[in-house]
């Protein structure tokens, strides 16, 4: 009998062993949302031997493009893209509070894959409130954090929220009192010096992009905390920016994550990087340079970034992960 097929079940009726009795490893992708993380999902996901889903409604990763609602607006079928946002809604509530184990149990019942897991469907923030369901006794569960340039991923996120303000009431009341909350007077005064109407879809967006950059900062003090802690999954951070350029880097993912539970050969590589299809959450035709994209920024934009990276204490963090951020003024100049 191949080793593939030699399968055990365990108390909660998973397939979890290989020839070797070894259970299937679980892990954890964090990451932001704007972080190529659909990307990552859909690719590991190829893998014969791995099975994952994807972002806080934890989708199968195997979907071609569950969040293209181009098609739907088209046929202005406006109840299904309002049904999937209830459904991304009741993610948010579940992921602060569900464990691992409850996600990855019923998905070992579900097929023989070797390794499991998530990848943007827990937040590096909320894993220090559950840091005990981080060991399980009988899983090997890696943690891995994803990351990107902030310049890009405000960049991104502004595009995304310009259409997302538009239909999901809940998330635009949300990014506006946290615009409020953030720095509502500087806001106001970098719109009085551009002459800007701060409620308009492309500065809204923008701003709402900024802000967001909070959450960010929380996430490097998760890490901290975790670190702290001695928590001896957490296997580091991985740059957006390699991951999905470099197939090596690709290779040392997978193997950080299982901690050899399957293999990377170069043919499952191969169709990995053949897939050049991202999430486009900014149709704007931009340079993709960090730094090029900074300077193509207009003025206003520019304050509103770096008055947010600063006040959120995120240069020395990103820096520390080899991004540039020279191009950035100083924030305290715009607050």
């Amino acid at each position: 009998m191949p080793p593939d097929a030699m399968t055990a079940t365990d108390a909660a009726g998973s397939k979890v062993s290989d020839a070797c009795g070894a259970p299937a490893a679980w892990f954890i992708v964090t990451s932001h949302g704007w972080s190529a993380s659909h990307w990552l999902a859909h690719n590991l996901s190829r893998h014969p031997r791995v099975a994952c889903v994807h972002s806080s409604a934890a989708l199968p990763g195997d979907r071609d493009e569950p969040y293209d609602v181009s098609e739907l607006l088209a046929r202005k079928d406006f109840a299904t893209i309002f049904a999937m946002l209830a459904q991304f809604r009741a993610g948010y509530g579940a992921r602060g509070v569900m464990r691992p184990a409850d996600l990855y149990r019923p998905m070992e019942a579900q097929g023989d894959a070797r390794l499991i897991g998530s990848v943007h469907t827990f937040r590096l923030r909320d894993l220090p409130g559950m840091v005990s369901d981080l060991s399980p006794p009988d899983r090997n569960l890696r943690i891995v954090n994803l990351i990107r340039h902030p310049v890009n991923l405000v960049n991104s996120g502004a595009g995304q929220f310009e259409l997302t303000f538009r239909l999901d009431l809940n998330e635009l009341q949300w990014i506006t009192r946290r615009i409020v909350e953030t720095g509502l007077e500087t806001f106001e005064r970098i719109a009085a010096r551009h002459q800007l109407f701060p409620g308009d879809p492309e500065v809204l967006s923008f701003f709402g992009a900024c802000v967001t950059l909070k959450g960010l900062a929380a996430d490097f003090a998760a890490r901290d905390a975790l670190l702290g802690q001695g928590l001896a999954g957490y296997a580091g951070s991985l740059r957006q920016e390699d991951v999905t350029r470099e197939p090596a880097v690709f290779r040392d993912l997978v193997h950080r994550l299982g901690d050899g539970a399957v293999g990377c050969p170069s043919a499952y590589l191969d169709l990995v990087f053949a897939d050049t299809r991202r999430n486009v959450h900014n149709a704007r035709r931009r340079p993709t340079d960090p730094s090029a994209l900074f300077a193509d920024w207009a003025p206003w934009q520019r304050e509103a970034f770096a008055f947010c990276l600063d006040t959120f204490g995120l240069r020395a963090p990103y820096e520390a992960e080899g991004y540039d951020l020279s191009m950035v003024p100083p924030g305290q100049s715009f607050a």
